[in-house]
């Protein structure tokens, strides 16, 4: 192999992996902006145990990180020194966590390239071994074919250009959430539930494998069995993690919270325009003859209180 075709292979190498990187992060907006977001900050970031407002942080920074690395392989600044050993580590600690998924039999989509390309834990873990072996190349066999300039600046605009672009393009708060009309005794919420305008009711908004959601699930059983007739009918609308109803999630949900409750199961797509943007999990919405009262979501100042909620409802009486 003659010098021009080690170029050619190292610039190869150079695109093939950024454009590897532009994919994971545009899949992650799959099949639009606000679903996919907020879909892989529930599926996949609220799966390792970072979820709310930090979530929020977390996806934006990921996928502005995956834009500049993408940029930065195309470009001459700190390739050998910073860019691809960053790229390097980045990868080699996602298969670090693909790994530990994969011993524990862990065959769901690891959300890799989000709901646009699903991949199993170990079909990501190859990719990402087969990644980092190409990216070896240019560093060792290669390296004297790597045209690099010394300039830090670029790579910090770049980087901090990225990010902040994700936050302006993909507000915190971007889906429109209405709530009924006061003056309107017909809820919004008619179309899933016909019954929900019909005296006071709870209408919880859950994901089946949120341990947030699960404990607050427990503690509206707990009320309704110290108060009863006091705490309203629940009503859950699940948000669906699996494309087939979560049915074994949400068998598993009710058995965790010792009761089970009229539901419905939404698909991402259609759960995220009303919820999904002002609110987090866990979401509990009381509704009193179609108007409502109070919404508690999150686990932060807006969290559930058994104690709030009785407040409210004595009110009505």
């Amino acid at each position: 192999m003659n010098n021009r075709s080690k170029r050619q292979l190292v610039w190869g190498i150079r695109v093939l992996v950024s454009a590897l990187f532009v994919l994971s992060a545009l899949a992650k907006l799959y099949p639009s902006p606000v679903m996919g977001i907020a879909a892989f900050e529930t599926k996949y970031l609220g799966a390792i145990g970072i979820d709310g407002g930090f979530a929020k942080v977390v996806s934006r920074l990921l996928i502005g990180f995956e834009i500049s690395l993408a940029i930065l392989l195309l470009l001459p600044y700190y390739l050998k020194k910073i860019v691809l050993p960053t790229t390097i580590s980045l990868l080699s600690i996602f298969s670090i966590h693909l790994l530990v998924q994969v011993v524990n039999g862990d065959a769901s989509n690891c959300g890799c390239f989000g709901e646009l390309i699903p991949m199993t834990p170990l079909e990501a873990l190859i990719k990402n071994i087969l990644t980092i072996g190409i990216l070896i190349l240019p560093l060792t066999i290669f390296k004297d074919f790597i045209d690099e300039t010394r300039k830090i600046n670029p790579l910090v605009v770049t980087g901090l250009s990225s990010s902040l672009l994700m936050f302006v393009l993909l507000p915190q708060s971007s889906a429109e959430i209405t709530g009924s009309d006061v003056n309107n005794k017909e809820s919004k919420y008619s179309k899933y539930f016909d019954d929900i305008s019909k005296g006071n009711k709870l209408l919880c908004f859950f994901s089946p494998t949120c341990e947030h959601c699960m404990e607050t699930g427990k503690q509206i059983t707990a009320l309704k069995n110290k108060y009863p007739g006091l705490i309203p009918e629940v009503r859950i609308l699940f948000m669906d993690e699996s494309d087939n109803g979560s049915v074994n999630e949400i068998n598993s949900f009710f058995e965790f919270i010792g009761a089970k409750y009229n539901y419905k199961v939404l698909s991402i797509e259609d759960f995220v325009p009303i919820f999904w943007g002002n609110h987090d999990f866990p979401g509990v919405l009381y509704v009193y003859e179609g108007k409502e009262r109070i919404f508690f979501d999150g686990t932060g100042d807006k969290e559930f209180d058994g104690n709030k909620l009785l407040n409210e409802i004595k009110r009505e009486y």
